[in-house]
């Protein structure tokens, strides 16, 4: 048995014994419920007679199965749940798999490679624990945004994209390897500034971040710090930003919805470098001091008609913006 064979044992707490029919009829339930769990999960499919599995797995759905005997969930919410646990597990794997493997080209200047299954065995218990205390801290954040007369998130808030300039371009004559530098120093100051400042990330798709805070004014310093925080790198392009407050639609952690749609059609409208607004969110902007409107010939905005955007500008609020180390 190598390493690799160890280790992935160890991580699964052994080697496969079980096909999918005897898990679930140990856990006394249908084939039909045990490979929808599965593939919500995100899992590639396998043959009922298989052997794939062990007692961990005979654990992981009797704990799921569980939820909804004991009358906490139905069966649909228990696959939903499922189903963001393995899409974000997912994501969050590769992200950190791909981390690492940078580390440990970075240092290996001979152009050979360490052996990888090694240091991740090293990191596994930590990296566990620390997913556990994110998710913690994650739902505690999550709770304190529940509106307190819904008991849910708030319907409105402001949606902001920051769009990277030239990235096609850059895309196309940067080194993989440079253009990867770029793209992650780009997500990880964007993500900084819109924590630090309140906001929360949706998500990020290589040059944009489409994130959300909970009033125009929020969303206005978080907008004009990242452009200002973008300027002043010597990595990274000028971003474009659109912002609009408004109702958004929320499911499987997105947020849709028109507010949405136009926010990201603002963005393509916006000079590199500035943040711009539709004529809504700007009223509410117009009485706070340090912030300057100005209005900018009408466009022509599909799925809209005619709009006119707003260029949002600081006045003397360079103190008030958002600056991470």
């Amino acid at each position: 048995m190598t390493n690799r064979d160890e280790f992935t044992s160890h991580l699964l707490g052994g080697p496969w014994t079980l096909r999918r029919r005897e898990v679930a009829k140990r856990v006394g339930v249908s084939l039909l419920s045990a490979r929808k769990l599965w593939r919500a999960l995100g899992f590639p499919g396998v043959d009922d007679e298989e052997v794939a599995f062990n007692d961990t797995d005979r654990k992981a759905l009797e704990r799921a199965v569980g939820l909804v005997r004991h009358d906490l969930i139905d069966e649909e919410t228990a696959i939903a749940c499922a189903r963001a646990l393995g899409q974000t597990t997912d994501r969050l794997v590769s992200w950190q798999i791909e981390a690492l493997l940078e580390f440990l080209a970075s240092r290996s200047p001979s152009g050979v490679p360490e052996d990888p299954i090694k240091l991740i065995e090293q990191l596994t218990p930590e990296l566990e624990e620390l997913l556990l205390y994110s998710f913690r801290r994650q739902l505690v954040a999550a709770i304190s945004r529940f509106d307190a007369a819904s008991g849910r998130p708030a319907d409105a808030v402001t949606v902001c994209f920051a769009d990277l300039v030239s990235y096609t371009r850059l895309s196309r004559r940067l080194p993989r390897r440079e253009l990867s530098r770029l793209v992650q120093r780009f997500e990880g100051l964007a993500s900084d500034v819109v924590t630090a400042g309140g906001g929360r990330v949706i998500k990020t798709v290589g040059d944009e971040v489409l994130f959300i805070a909970p009033d125009e004014m929020t969303g206005a310093l978080i907008a004009l710090s990242i452009s200002a925080r973008m300027a002043d790198d010597d990595v990274v392009p000028d971003v474009r930003v659109g912002m609009v407050h408004g109702p958004v639609l929320r499911s499987l952690g997105d947020v849709y919805g028109n507010t949405v749609n136009l926010a990201s059609r603002l963005t393509s409208l916006a000079e590199p470098g500035t943040v711009v607004t539709d004529p809504g969110t700007a009223k509410a902007l117009q009485n706070h001091p340090g912030i300057e409107l100005v209005a900018q010939r009408p466009r022509l905005v599909r799925g809209f008609g005619q709009v006119q955007p707003l260029l949002v500008a600081p006045m003397g609020i360079s103190d008030q913006l958002i600056t991470v180390d």
